[in-house]
């Protein structure tokens, strides 16, 4: 898909709109090389759209005059076979500069939390200086044939639980996507780990069923009660609306502000998964539309400070 081919109605509308952005973090983007790695995800139905590099140079040309100071790349769930530290050391070679700032700036890498030889996977990922923790994707569908969604459920098995401990003793952040449902086992896993500086990914995967988001409400608020190192990023908003309009996520985004208050959330695009329903301009420019009601501190706080402090970007 080119520039040329991504919806853009909303530029114009946003391009007054929001007054002055702050500076930005994106917290969520994903580089995708599909000549250097293998992406299961990639083949599965609905995804066609998305078989294609997104390199440095493309987010360049997304991101056009934004103020963008920092950017963290997450793993963009290559295949499992791959060394899981590959995608984290072809990172440093496709590394650049745009505006004075490094792109990526930081990364959250992949590795299986059960795995025997986490321990050495981990020393590996450590001796790259933009690494900064793992992220392991823990939402769960029995009988999926989803590449990207596992069948079991990891919030139950001692051997990932144990992973996670071996993350929080390293200083590491664990990156957590988990249905709503989940949210609640997660707590408690957590619970015993009150210094384990926990990102929970794309809301909690909030979707527009009434019941549903009402156990998502609960859970989040009690996840944020419980939790003082976790941090909410709001992110991959096409999960709670396909049409990624700014009615239908409005409410989710403060509700989940309320939860968690703008000290502790941050946003992220989600590029290149979000592209082809956004430009990247007009992603930001609906956050900070939907945030105006928010002082200019706590917007300081939610478009970047936030996630200088979580990510340790220097």
């Amino acid at each position: 898909m080119t520039k040329d081919d991504q919806p853009d109605a909303r530029d114009h509308a946003l391009s007054e709109a929001s007054s002055a952005l702050p500076p930005i973090v994106d917290t969520h983007l994903h580089f995708l090389d599909l000549n250097h790695f293998d992406y299961p995800w990639l083949s599965g139905p609905g995804e066609e759209h998305l078989r294609h590099d997104y390199l440095p140079a493309d987010w360049v040309q997304d991101a056009g005059s934004l103020d963008i100071i920092a950017t963290v790349h997450i793993q963009a769930e290559v295949d499992h076979d791959t060394d899981p530290v590959a995608e984290t050391s072809w990172l440093e070679t496709i590394a650049s500069s745009h505006n004075g700032i490094r792109l990526p700036s930081v990364c959250i890498g992949y590795a299986d939390l059960r795995a025997h030889d986490l321990s050495d996977v981990l020393d590996r990922h450590q001796e790259h200086a933009s690494f900064r923790g793992i992220r392991q994707e823990a939402w769960y569908t029995p009988g999926s044939q989803r590449a990207d969604m596992p069948t079991t459920d990891l919030l139950a098995d001692p051997r990932w639980i144990g992973g996670l401990r071996q993350l929080s003793a390293r200083g590491l952040i664990f990156e957590l996507l988990v249905w709503p449902h989940q949210l609640e086992r997660a707590t408690e896993i957590l619970r015993g780990l009150p210094e384990f500086p926990v990102v929970i990914e794309h809301l909690g995967v909030p979707n527009s069923n009434p019941a549903d988001r009402t156990l998502w409400r609960k859970n989040l608020t009690e996840i944020a009660r419980t939790l003082p190192r976790a941090t909410l990023k709001i992110s991959g908003m096409q999960l709670c609306s396909e049409l990624w309009t700014m009615g239908a996520i409005t409410d989710v985004i403060h509700e989940a502000i309320d939860a968690f208050s703008a000290e502790r959330c941050m946003f992220g695009s989600n590029f290149p998964v979000d592209r082809p329903l956004i430009s990247y301009e007009a992603l930001w420019r609906t956050f900070g539309e939907i945030t105006r009601h928010l002082s200019q501190h706590e917007r300081l706080a939610i478009f970047a400070q936030n996630a200088i402090a979580t990510y340790q970007i220097r």
